[in-house]
């Protein structure tokens, strides 16, 4: 024995040196209890220094070890006492060596949720794991399966909150994915998968999840039975915003693919009610009047040059796009009353526009509370891209029809909440330190 050694003026273990292992007394002391009751010899027995009182009434004596083994790590002895009144035993604590293996295990399972989270498939994290140490599939899906188990949606008291549908596929059977979000912390509060999604199904998951009985603002985008699924739930306590981006992507497909400068316009004076497209309807508005002035010889030759002041327009509305991406902006939302201004204009003019433009109008009319309400709401966002955002980031289109399995599609879905609510951090220690300080201490 060369010695022994201390912390300071810290309680710890304390740790008989040899020239072997001398240079690692940092990290022998890391693994073993805070209390100088207890001693790491230089034979590897983690043991209590002094004896302890039988039952009996007799002092115990030191007597050997026993072994505490785990596959593919080694085995750690423990010291025991003996009482040679009645022969009973003592066996020391040996809570350091779960803490170790658990350590291991928190390791082994932050990396296999990494490796999921990159879609990486179950046949290769099987192979990757095999690389450090003897692992099968079944295994490393239990380690991931009660991880994800052990996880809780966060309840925080919210107040504002997203709600949307997504609809992957279990192989070819279509399934539906419905969440709630926490606008604040961008956190899932629940997520459900079901066969359907009609109004009961719908009640049902918002029952569960939230309290009817408090005051709420949610965002969805614009589906017709939410209103009145709202209203039977909650009556006049919830606030209602129906997403604007949603809307738009509606009135994008109600002009279609337009071939018309006219439609065109149309379709950004609709666009223009809730966010300012003022710069994209003037540019049109001088192509209408170069139209007017124009003489075409026939049909042929109009439409060649109505297709190239389009692609014109949309090259000139992709240049807005890019310099607003650069100067890491958004579109200029309208004050409310801007925005009434214009759909009044607009709702004088209807006659004079297409039958679904005139639909949609009627529409915008209709749901004019919900599209208007964050208006009156601090802090209330006018789109659902909270939750958008989430669903491209948690279900990736070509993984909705991979995943075979209710229990796959909810574990995903799972995994990545989990990493929004509490994220994979950096580990403190490597994979190969963690082994190293079973090496330290086993036999």
């Amino acid at each position: 024995m060369f010695g022994t050694q201390k912390r300071g003026d810290y309680p710890m273990t304390e740790i008989q040196l040899n020239f072997n292992n001398l240079s690692e007394v940092e990290a022998i002391f890391s693994i073993f209890p805070a209390s100088d009751k207890y001693e790491f010899t230089a034979k590897k027995v983690f043991r209590l220094k002094y004896h302890i009182i039988c039952p009996c009434g007799t002092e115990m004596v030191h007597n050997g070890f026993d072994y505490a083994r785990k596959k593919s790590f080694g085995k750690v002895k423990i010291g025991k006492q003996l009482c040679k009144s009645c022969w009973n035993q003592h066996h020391e604590d040996k809570s350091f060596w779960k803490k170790l293996l658990s350590q291991w295990k928190g390791m082994i399972t932050n990396l296999i949720l990494t490796l999921r989270d990159a879609d990486v498939s179950w046949d290769i994290v099987s192979k990757i794991m095999n690389f450090i140490i003897p692992f099968g599939k079944t295994k490393a899906m239990t380690l991931f399966n009660n991880r994800i188990e052990q996880f809780e949606y966060p309840q925080d008291n919210f107040l504002i909150v997203n709600y949307d549908e997504q609809h992957p596929k279990k192989g070819r059977m279509q399934k539906f994915r419905l969440t709630l979000l926490n606008y604040e912390t961008k956190v899932p509060i629940a997520e459900g998968l079901f066969d359907n999604k009609n109004e009961e199904t719908i009640k049902g998951f918002l029952q569960e999840h939230l309290d009817t009985e408090k005051e709420l603002i949610i965002i969805t985008d614009c589906d017709r039975r939410y209103p009145k699924i709202f209203k039977d739930l909650w009556g006049s306590k919830l606030i209602h915003q129906k997403c604007l981006l949603h809307l738009n992507k509606l009135v994008v497909k109600d002009f279609g693919k337009t071939k018309s400068l006219l439609n065109e316009y149309n379709k950004y004076k609709i666009l223009n009610i809730f966010y300012n497209r003022r710069q994209e309807i003037k540019f049109l508005e001088k192509l209408l009047k170069k139209q007017d002035k124009k003489t075409f010889i026939h049909d042929k030759e109009k439409k060649k040059w109505i297709n190239t002041k389009l692609n014109d327009f949309r090259e000139y509305v992709k240049k807005l796009e890019n310099k607003r991406r650069r100067e890491k902006k958004n579109l200029s939302q309208r004050p409310l009353w801007k925005a009434k201004q214009l759909f009044n204009e607009l709702w004088q003019q209807k006659q004079l526009l297409p039958k679904k433009a005139k639909e949609r109008l009627k529409m915008i009319k209709k749901n004019w509370k919900f599209f208007t309400a964050f208006y009156a709401v601090k802090d209330c966002p006018a789109t659902n891209n909270a939750i958008e955002n989430y669903f491209s980031t948690s279900l990736k289109t070509h993984r909705k029809k991979q995943l075979r399995t209710d229990k796959g599609l909810l574990n995903h879905t799972k995994l990545a909440a989990l990493k929004r609510a509490e994220g994979f951090t950096n580990p403190k220690k490597t994979i190969l330190q963690i082994y190293g300080l079973f090496k330290l201490i086993t036999v």
